[in-house]
């Protein structure tokens, strides 16, 4: 009977030219690059045996000949089992599984090498009678069921692995199931043809060009490595508990040249950066993980150190390309896997840190450990980050109120809206800080926003102004105040509710007013519909009396900080002070007012407004209402 062998001596060629390209191009330093190349190498080799194990099994050829082709081939499946499982265990990071239970992953390798070994003398798998007719005995599958129990052990275990990507457990399964189904329609269906191992290399080749081909890995600028080949690099080495520590050299003023300098020079810096690289450390495993950032993997972290030193010393800060000359200043970071980070996900967030901009630890020629303590900062900032844009996003910002109260009226005629953020532990972040964070994300227009409009809600619904409020405080960020539509924006919210824009008194830093002219100008505008402003926390900046008459302002907010200085006896500058803004007909609201004292120092000055823990700390919407009834001696049903 003819055997139709065309299909896989075919794919033995395909598969042959792929596996020498393979073997040519630049891969990851990784365990699964080199199983793999194992993977196509023996796959070739199982297709030869195949093919001739075909042409025995139906054709009379001499009992030697046959018994070494057929070996051959029940050998080549099993050793190509193994690689496979090998393979896909590695994919899973889970090779150290195998390394543990080593003598079990062995047992029914063995058991199959003495049954092939033994089955010439005991014709225990297959037997040639005298006309050398080959034929199968009862445990000739023995070999094709030890093949499936080591492909069916990465196959269970990847079960229990959550970081790998869907598509690489796709190509885990696929793989040997597309070989299986083909080797059970080639025994059933198509018996007078070979094509099981032609669905293999077509498989095997597929896994290539979406698993393994290094151009997705490779940044054409530089020839190096992208932040995805770092990545599965590092994860491997941190599975298999390899001592590893990370070089990070970033260009710090990366960002200011991208605007002034031309694509193809920036991309021409990077070159030659990793010229000088390879020139000056020789074959290492280098990364270009961002724009302006490379990295380097070292053994230890005393290569580490010496590899620093030698960029130090050999890195221009002056490129000249075509011709220009461009100024450079480099940073230096280094990271130990084991020793300062827990997860792949830890690592990357040091990573990423080293990579962005953070003026305050980039140390011109420094090296820089990224402990966890280095960056800790930086994770609560992104952090705190995340959680102002969920409360942009969820309209979940918190509004507190702190009373205000007037010496004039003798009654609390005014209220200070406070904004207020969680954690996720429901613990409160500084308002400084998240304020900040905001501001510099440029979450700060709709978070303002998001504030002033309950402000609003509030103060419509709970009728505050017949309960002897005269004014709403609420503070601006010199940030929100350089968005031209604010002025605008703000006048609509409160016509929204029906609240004069006179009730409205808005505060805001005085470095904020002193800074920039179009904050100015937004103040003039709201000042113009009749709200009121008042220049914040008077006493921290760098501002004096002489200066405030210049600026548009209403009130002015002395800070906490110079009234208890004050009253602790230090300094006598109020004494001055509020009579001098008094005189610039501005009128004054002091700030941590606590004790009596505090109280009879601004009527002996004759203040204008007291605010402080002395009458209430910040409250949530009920208890101010409850407070501000019994303070100002309104009905509890009001």
């Amino acid at each position: 009977m003819a055997v139709q062998i065309h299909y896989e001596i075919a794919a033995m060629i395909f598969m042959l030219a792929a596996t020498l390209v393979f073997s040519h191009q630049r891969h990851l330093r990784v365990y699964r690059s080199s199983l793999f190349f194992w993977l196509m190498l023996l796959g070739v080799a199982t297709a030869v045996c195949d093919v001739f194990c075909g042409i025995v099994m139906y054709h009379s050829v001499p009992g030697w000949l046959g018994i070494i082709v057929q070996s051959a081939f029940l050998i080549m499946s099993m050793v190509y089992s193994v690689i496979y499982s090998l393979y896909a265990m590695e994919l899973l990071h889970r090779l150290d599984y195998i390394y543990v239970h080593r003598v079990l992953w062995c047992i029914p390798f063995v058991i199959g090498i003495t049954a092939i070994v033994t089955t010439p003398f005991t014709g225990l798998l297959y037997r040639f009678d005298a006309n050398g007719m080959f034929y199968k005995n009862g445990w000739y599958y023995l070999v094709a069921g030890i093949c499936i129990v080591y492909i069916l052990v990465p196959l269970l275990l990847m079960q229990k692995v959550s970081f790998v990507s869907r598509r690489i457990k796709k190509w885990i399964v696929a793989i040997p199931v597309a070989v299986v189904m083909a080797k059970i329609f080639e025994y059933t269906v198509f018996p007078n043809f070979l094509f099981a191992y032609a669905v293999n290399s077509v498989m095997v080749f597929c896994c290539y060009l979406f698993l393994q081909n290094s151009d997705y890995y490779m940044d054409e600028v530089t020839g190096f490595f992208k932040m995805h080949g770092f990545e599965e690099t590092v994860r491997e080495k941190m599975a298999y508990k390899e001592e590893c520590s990370v070089l990070i050299i970033r260009i710090i003023n990366y960002n200011a040249m991208t605007e002034m300098y031309e694509d193809a020079r920036l991309t021409a810096i990077q070159a030659a950066m990793a010229e000088l690289m390879q020139k000056e450390c020789g074959d290492k495993d280098y990364y270009h993980i961002a724009a302006s950032t490379f990295a380097i993997l070292l053994p230890n972290e005393k290569e580490t150190k010496e590899v620093h030193q030698r960029f130090v010393d050999v890195m221009p800060k002056i490129w000249t390309i075509d011709g220009e000359e461009i100024v450079h200043e480099y940073c230096f970071y280094e990271v130990n896997i084991l020793d300062d980070c827990d997860s792949v996900e830890e690592l990357l967030q040091r990573v990423a840190y080293a990579r962005s901009d953070h003026p305050g630890h980039h140390k011109v020629g420094e090296l820089i450990p990224l402990t966890h303590d280095a960056v800790k900062p930086a994770e609560e900032k992104q952090m705190v980050a995340e959680l102002v844009e969920q409360a942009v996003i969820d309209n979940s910002i918190e509004i507190y109120f702190q009373p205000i109260y007037s010496l004039e009226k003798g009654r609390v005629t005014s209220l200070e809206v406070l904004s207020r953020l969680k954690d996720k532990d429901k613990n409160f972040i500084n308002p400084e800080f998240f304020i900040h964070v905001a501001e510099e994300n440029r979450d700060i227009i709709a978070l303002g926003e998001q504030i002033y409009r309950k402000a609003c809600i509030f103060a419509k619904q709970n009728h505050i102004f017949d309960m002897g409020i005269d004014d709403i405080n609420i503070n601006l960020s010199p940030v929100q105040c350089c968005y031209e539509e604010l002025a605008q924006d703000l006048i609509r919210i409160a016509g929204e509710y029906d609240i004069p824009m006179s009730r409205m008194h808005l505060e805001i830093t005085e470095s904020g007013i002193m800074d920039k002219e179009e904050i100015r100008e937004t103040l003039e505008t709201l000042r113009s519909s009749g709200a009121k402003i008042a220049l914040d926390d008077f006493g921290t900046g760098y501002s004096n009396v002489s200066s405030i008459v210049s600026l548009p302002v209403d009130y002015v907010k002395i800070d906490k900080s110079l009234v208890w200085s004050y009253g602790r006896g230090e300094n006598k500058y109020l004494d001055q002070l509020v009579p001098m803004i008094h005189a610039e007909g501005k009128r004054i609201i002091s700030e941590g007012i606590e004790t009596q004292e505090h109280i009879d120092i601004f009527k002996r000055l004759q203040g204008d407004f007291l605010q402080g823990y002395f009458y209430s700390k910040p409250l949530p919407e009920r208890e101010f209402l409850q407070y501000l009834r019994k303070a100002n001696g309104y009905p509890a049903d009001l």
